[in-house]
């Protein structure tokens, strides 16, 4: 059993089905750089296998890094803008609920790069804001990203750790990427894989999460909140 004395969550496919979201933008972004957008079975297939990369860029393209990152860091700033229009998963507002009645300080993070107060107000609407501690963004860290990896969360991670007034090594982290489990044991979390990204559960048992479960409402069958 996971012990710690917060939750940190990531906002999208672990709290928020946003995956037919992630398709529009992502095919905006191919038509807008003159590439081929692709077919949802085409794109689901890439999107679980996480091989988004070598359609974006190919393999041996000597400029393929900065490819990439010009790519994800436009995506993640078009990701929010305008109305998001999206559901919670099943449980979540129970979960946090519950979370919140124990006094569990419950934080929500995203790579997305929006205001955290657009992202609050989007909260608000999945009915869970008042629930919410700490709520950091990309945004809050956007220099670093600029200068590093488009996707990394380390800073995010301790930013919001700050605000919940805990050390990192206290919390832990739950998320359906691979960036959740790596920089989450960048900071000393504890972390937990979430299915509900689609991720094999393969590629998220490589970068060894302390758990890994279906959906966030089982939560509480792998984590132990103390004071």
């Amino acid at each position: 059993m996971i012990r710690a004395k917060a939750a940190i969550f990531d906002l999208d496919c672990t709290l928020v089905d946003t995956l037919d979201r992630f398709f529009a933008v992502f095919n905006e972004l191919m038509e807008k750089n003159g590439r081929r957008p692709l077919e949802w079975d085409e794109f689901f297939r890439q999107y679980v296998a996480d091989t988004l990369d070598d359609v974006v860029a190919h393999k041996d393209a000597a400029d393929r890094e900065k490819v990439l990152h010009d790519f994800w860091m436009e995506f993640l700033w078009k990701y929010r803008e305008g109305d998001i229009k999206c559901s919670a998963y099943p449980g979540v507002k129970e979960l946090f609920e519950g979370l919140y009645e124990k006094k569990v300080p419950i934080a929500v993070i995203t790579s997305c790069i929006v205001p955290s107060d657009k992202l609050r107000k989007e909260l608000k609407r999945y009915g869970v804001a008042s629930f919410v501690k700490a709520v950091v963004t990309a945004h809050d860290v956007v220099g670093d990203l600029e200068k590093g990896h488009h996707f990394s969360k380390a800073e995010i991670f301790k930013k919001v750790a700050k605000e919940l007034g805990v050390d990192p090594k206290e919390c832990v982290i739950v998320g359906d990427y691979w960036n959740d489990i790596q920089d989450g044991k960048k900071v000393g979390a504890k972390t937990v894989g979430v299915m509900t990204g689609l991720m094999r559960k393969e590629l998220l048992e490589k970068y060894k999460p302390d758990a890994i479960i279906n959906s966030v409402r089982e939560i509480p069958t792998v984590v132990e909140f103390v004071k």
